[in-house]
């Protein structure tokens, strides 16, 4: 329909429909889009302290008694690993001087919870190799050479690993 009004001619514009202006933008839509995936990485993240996994720390012990006997053989000097309490354990040199560890530390403390048990046939807590990567219960030299199978037992919450070290040859196992 064309209206004429002082020689001006104007057009009716259509009927606008009730959904027009009523939709999202797409600024609006990343912006929840943000918001959603905040909300999950907090949702996802654990806050209860993280389970102590028994297995991991044995093995990194037994990482440390094998990077003690490599040591001793590549430097062809005596070095040893110590157990200094419950729960911590140093390598040191023959000077009795601790060794920094792959962590940056001169001391491995096991997670809480984790501790070690009675050492069999480790009557000094330590075992020391000497150039050849022969296992020894003593610091001096020669020392006194590891007899007979030696056992360090870990526990935490009801489990328990036993490391072995085996005498003349220093194999180091698991259990």
């Amino acid at each position: 329909m064309l209206m004429n009004l002082n020689s001006h001619t104007i057009k009716d514009s259509p009927p606008q429909s009730p959904l027009i202006g009523l939709g999202f933008s797409i600024i609006e839509l990343l912006i929840v889009m943000m918001v959603i995936s905040i909300l999950a990485v907090f949702v996802s993240i654990p806050w209860t302290t993280p389970t102590m996994n028994l297995g991991a720390q044995a093995n990194q012990l037994v990482s440390d008694i094998r990077y003690t006997q490599s040591l001793s053989m590549a430097k062809d000097q005596r070095y040893r690993l110590v157990i200094t309490s419950s729960t911590t354990y140093q390598i040191t040199n023959s000077a009795g001087t601790a060794i920094t560890l792959a962590s940056g530390a001169t001391t491995y403390t096991l997670t809480s919870g984790a501790t070690f048990g009675t050492l069999v046939n480790l009557p000094n807590s330590l075992i020391a190799f000497d150039g050849k990567g022969i296992p020894y219960v003593t610091t001096g030299s020669p020392g006194t050479a590891l007899s007979s199978t030696a056992s360090i037992p870990m526990s935490a919450n009801g489990q328990t690993r036993t490391i072995t070290i085996l005498p003349s040859t220093g194999r180091v196992l698991l259990q």
